[in-house]
C-alpha cells in the first residue's frame, strides 16, 4: 500500500520535531507545558484521525453535542481523557473553511465516515452514538500508536498512561452519579448518556476497549 502524502508530512513533523534540542524548544515558548504527554497523544490522535478521515463540521457537532444545562453530551465533565479529545474536536471544528491556494476548496483530506458510522452517530439512540464514537476514537488512537513505531516497552508504558486515564474517567463518572440526587453537579448534567452506563465509549477506546452497553432482555416470541 502506498504511504500518503500525509503520513510522509507528519513523518517529517516528528523528525524535526525530535531533532530540536528540548530547552530550546521550551525557550521559544516562553512558557511551561502544564498538558501531560499522555493526553497530548489522546489530542493529537483525535486530531489527526478527524483530519485523515475528512469528518464534516456536521459530524463534529454531533459527537460534541452540547445542550442547555448540561455538559457535552457524550462525554464526561472532568474526565482526562473526554478532555483531551473534545479539545481536538473543538481545534478540528475552528479549522479554516478552506486551506490557502486551495483551488478546488475544503479544509480536511478523507472522504468523510462510512455509511455505517454516519448512520450509528445520527441515530436516535445514545447508545448507538456512543458505538460509533467509541469506534471512532479507538481507530484514531490505535492508528497513530503504530505510526509512531514505539518499541515494545515505549508502547506498554503508553498503553499503561492510558488505562490510567480511563481509570480516572471511570472514578469521576461514579462520583458524578453518587452526587444525582444531591444539590451538586450529578450526572445527568456532567455525564447525560451515562445515566445507565458504567463505562465511557471513549475512555475505553483510548485503552483499546470497544464500549461496553448493558446487556438488552431477549425479545419475546409472538
Amino acid at each position: 500500500m502506498k504511504t500518503s502524502l500525509f503520513a510522509i508530512a507528519l513523518g517529517l513533523i516528528t523528525s524535526v520535531a525530535t531533532l530540536a534540542p528540548a530547552p530550546l524548544v521550551a525557550a521559544e515558548a516562553g512558557r511551561e507545558n502544564k498538558i501531560d504527554e499522555t493526553s497530548q497523544f489522546i489530542f493529537h490522535s483525535v486530531l489527526e484521525g478527524l483530519y485523515e478521515d475528512g469528518l464534516t463540521n456536521d459530524d463534529v457537532a454531533q459527537i460534541l453535542m452540547r445542550r442547555e444545562k448540561e455538559s457535552y453530551f457524550h462525554f464526561i465533565y472532568a474526565c482526562p481523557v473526554c478532555n483531551a479529545t473534545i479539545w481536538a474536536l473543538e481545534a478540528y471544528q475552528s479549522r479554516p473553511a478552506a486551506f490557502y491556494g486551495l483551488k478546488l476548496g475544503g479544509s480536511t483530506f478523507g472522504g468523510g465516515l462510512s455509511k455505517e458510522l454516519h448512520d450509528q452517530l445520527y441515530s436516535q439512540e445514545p447508545a448507538q452514538r456512543l458505538t460509533a464514537i467509541n469506534a471512532l476514537v479507538k481507530s484514531w488512537i490505535e492508528r497513530r500508536m503504530k505510526r509512531l513505531r514505539l518499541s515494545a516497552d515505549e508502547q506498554k508504558a503508553l498503553v499503561k498512561q492510558l488505562e490510567l486515564k480511563r481509570e480516572e474517567g471511570m472514578k469521576m463518572l461514579e462520583s458524578f452519579r453518587k452526587k444525582e440526587h444531591g444539590e451538586n453537579f450529578g450526572v445527568s448534567q456532567a455525564a447525560p448518556a451515562y445515566a445507565d452506563l458504567t463505562e465511557c465509549a471513549v475512555c475505553n477506546a483510548a485503552a483499546g476497549r470497544p464500549m461496553k452497553l448493558p446487556e438488552q432482555p431477549p425479545k419475546q416470541g409472538k
